[in-house]
Order: structure tokens, then C-alpha cells, then sequence
């Protein structure tokens, strides 16, 4: 999954192994790096749609098209060394017991890619210790999933432009009965907000706040209730307000917008509108057509 991210798609495809049939969708109309990789690379196929569809569509769109039984999901921001996949594939080869199977944050001081609250029984294998896997509730982001347990279960939830999405897949594989594991042993690194250009900072923080804060009201509504949820942002809101009030008195017009951003994604969530906020200006190339 990329979105103007072409300074990551060249090193990235570069240390897949050339036998590895890898699906990019790019998010923005940047024909020239789909031209540029697809002629270097045998193995690469990219999918541009007409408009920026956000993570779950792009995702549903690419997964329906993938034939091999394994899909190994990745955004742009995610650094994998050569180490990490060949550990993956080794991994699989050696415990398929599993709906999804992520490696883990080699720096987990700010944020894990995981989310554990139930106690689950030690895995008593041997490919468990040497992969150090342990059952999780919640995997968020980089994992290896089973196409056939995606058809079972079903695809993203297109309500949700981005953020969440995975947690919500997760708490979908939970009810099914199904199983999710993460391998404290194989490593990556996740950059963090640097997927894009940096010349869209200002545009994908605005989009972050926007996003982020209606795709939380609609995950804690769906798997709760509307009041649990209206509880769970009514703090953020307040104290967003009260910072963009601040902002636009001192005439700070990006740190205010940077606020209301947060504020209007809440309140887009409260009145059950649709996530619809787009903050980017794709340009459109003059080839447009999606070979």
C-alpha cells in the first residue's frame, strides 16, 4: 500500500526476491513509478485507481487479485531487511496454524505493532521458540494472512478510509475462532509517518487527525455502543477545540487547522457521516490508463 510514496517503493522491491509476485497500490497517480518498477522488475504489478481510495478499498481491491495462498500486507513505511522475510517464509514453511502471523517492532519504546489482553497458553513447539510465537488478540499493520481465511472471514471494512482497519479485521478473526500470532524473534522497522513525500507533511497531518479520530469513534461504536464511543472521544474534542481557539487567536492558521482537523473528524463521526475527508491534490498524469 503506498500513497506518494515512490522515495521507499525502489528500495523496498529491491530486496524482495525476484520469485515473490509483489502487488503495489499506489493510492496517488504517479504512473511514472508504476513505468519505471514494472519495467525493472518481472515480479512487480501495480494497481492505480482513478481517485485516492484510502487503505481498506485499495486493500480489499489488491487481495482480490492476489493468487498465491499467503498475502503479506505492507505499507510503505515499513522497512523489512532481507533477514525478516527470509525468517517469514521460513517461519510459515514451518507453523501454518494461523489466520494472520506478524513479525515485531524492533523498537518498541513509543508503540507495538500488537495488542495483548487475554492470557494464552505458552506454545509448547519448537519452531515456537525458535521464532519466539505467542498468541496475540490484536495485530496492527505488517502481517501474513491466509487468502483463504480472508474469503472465510471477509475483507476490510470499506467504511473505514484508514486507521483501525486492521483492529478491526483482528476483533473479526477473534469472533471467528480463528487464531493470530506474532514472532518476537523476527524483527522490523517501522519509520513511522514517513510513508509520503515530505512535501505532503502538512497534508497527511491534516489527514491523520481527520481520520484517526472518526475511524476511533466508528471502531468503539461498532463493537460497543454509540454512548461508549461519544464517551471515549468527548475529551480529545474538548481539548482540540480549546487548542485550535488558542491557535487562531495567536493567528496561527496551520496549528489551528492542525486542531480543527481533530474536531471535524469527531464531529463527522457523531452525525454518522461517512469518512470523507480527502486532503491531498492528486495530480493526474497524462497517461492515465491502468496497464
Amino acid at each position: 500500500m503506498s500513497l506518494h510514496s515512490r522515495h521507499h517503493l525502489t528500495k523496498f522491491v529491491e530486496k524482495i526476491d525476484e520469485n515473490i509476485p509483489i502487488v503495489i497500490f499506489e493510492n496517488s497517480q504517479d504512473y511514472e513509478i508504476k513505468e519505471e518498477l514494472e519495467k525493472k522488475f518481472k515480479n512487480v504489478r501495480f494497481i492505480i485507481p482513478e481517485k485516492n481510495l484510502g487503505f481498506a478499498k485499495g486493500a480489499n481491491l489488491a487481495i482480490s487479485q492476489v493468487k498465491t495462498e499467503y498475502i503479506f500486507l505492507n505499507p510503505a513505511d515499513v522497512f523489512l531487511s532481507n533477514e525478516c522475510l527470509n525468517q517469514l517464509i521460513e517461519c510459515i514453511n514451518e507453523f501454518s496454524d494461523f489466520a494472520m502471523l506478524a513479525p515485531t517492532y524492533r523498537d518498541e519504546t513509543i508503540y507495538r505493532n500488537y495488542e495483548l489482553y487475554s492470557s494464552y497458553p505458552k506454545l509448547h513447539l519448537k519452531v515456537a521458540k525458535k521464532f519466539g510465537i505467542k498468541e496475540v488478540d490484536i495485530i496492527d499493520g505488517t502481517f501474513v494472512i491466509k487468502k483463504s481465511e480472508f474469503n472465510k472471514i471477509g475483507f476490510f471494512d470499506e467504511n473505514i478510509f484508514i486507521y483501525f482497519e486492521t483492529w478491526d479485521l483482528s476483533r473479526r478473526i477473534t469472533k471467528a475462532g480463528k487464531k493470530m500470532y506474532v514472532c518476537d524473534n523476527i524483527k522490523f522497522d517501522h519509520l513511522g509517518g514517513q510513508s509520503h513525500n515530505p512535501k505532503f507533511n502538512y497534508e497527511a497531518t491534516l489527514s491523520r487527525n481527520w481520520h484517526f479520530n472518526w475511524a476511533r469513534f466508528y471502531y468503539f461504536r461498532k463493537y460497543h455502543n454509540y454512548f461508549y464511543a461519544f464517551k471515549k472521544s468527548l475529551p480529545v474534542l474538548l481539548r482540540s477545540f480549546l487548542k485550535s481557539m488558542k491557535q487562531k487567536i495567536t493567528g496561527n492558521k496551520k496549528e489551528y487547522n492542525i486542531h480543527m482537523a481533530e474536531v471535524k473528524g469527531i464531529l463527522s463521526a457523531y452525525f454518522l457521516k461517512e469518512s470523507s475527508y480527502r486532503p491531498y491534490e492528486i495530480s493526474k498524469s497524462k497517461d492515465k490508463k491502468n496497464l
